[in-house]
């Protein structure tokens, strides 16, 4: 796959580490016999309905693969993107996760997926930090119709005879939502930028926004938030405080652990 690195431009703002890519969606699919690529779920995968569906969605993950081997290497980091996991959580937010029964504990890059266009969109970011990113056609128009379901009446009225502004709210409501990872949990209407910030909370997610290829995109970083709990981090979790109830607790025989 053709990847072309983006590089947002930040104010006022020191960003974390990040990575955003963007590439052409695949032309084929795989064939019925055929082996699914690495982070592409069965399950998921037999659920669409159209070969349109699952042109994106093999797109992003190809994408996403392809974005987590140039994470690693700039981090000279090992891994395989065969031993990853997409999970999601109770509102759809997508993580990385290593597969059960490999005990890594390395740290995994926050992720956002995105596609419009024929394009997928992936966005990476160090732990601590959530990433949003979003990406529309430069010259698309969003129906005046439209403009109730995501924007406020004040925000509506810089939309006349701009269709660029609408847009421009548009992606920059979809990345929000995405890197605070609450989707349309968040009503979009109360999504309105302070300048390259929006605040949610007390939360302040930094905007950046790039026209790449006759795309818009918009680019947003968040305070992290925890990804759902793994069959590794119960034990663990539970090893912790056995040690911590039990301050002689240890590993191995009761032979060993008695030895001085």
């Amino acid at each position: 796959m053709q990847m072309r690195r983006i590089v947002p431009e930040w104010s006022g703002f020191d960003a974390p580490e990040h990575m955003v890519h963007l590439a052409p969606l695949p032309e084929q699919l795989p064939g019925g016999d055929d082996p699914l690529p690495p982070l592409v779920d069965p399950t998921e995968w037999l659920s669409f309905k159209t070969d349109k569906r699952r042109r994106e969605h093999l797109g992003g993950r190809l994408l996403l693969s392809d974005s987590i081997e140039s994470w690693w290497k700039q981090h000279a980091s090992i891994g395989r993107a065969d031993e990853l996991d997409v999970i999601r959580d109770e509102r759809r937010a997508p993580y990385l996760r290593w597969r059960s029964g490999l005990w890594r504990q390395t740290p995994l890059p926050g992720i956002s997926i995105g596609h419009s266009a024929g394009r997928a969109v992936v966005g990476l970011v160090d732990q601590g930090w959530s990433i949003g990113v979003d990406a529309e056609p430069a010259g698309r128009s969003i129906a005046e119709g439209a403009w109730n379901m995501f924007a406020s009446a004040e925000e509506r009225e810089s939309f006349h005879d701009k269709p660029e502004a609408a847009l421009r709210a548009w992606v920059t409501k979809e990345a929000v939502q995405k890197a605070l990872g609450l989707g349309m949990h968040l009503n979009p209407r109360h999504i309105v930028a302070d300048g390259t910030r929006y605040i949610h909370n007390d939360a302040v997610v930094h905007l950046s926004w790039v026209s790449v290829d006759g795309m818009l995109m918009c680019v947003a970083l968040a305070p992290g938030r925890a990804p759902p709990s793994t069959p590794e981090d119960a034990v663990l979790d539970a090893t912790r405080a056995a040690m911590q109830e039990n301050p002689n607790w240890g590993v191995g025989c009761k032979t060993t652990r008695n030895m001085s």
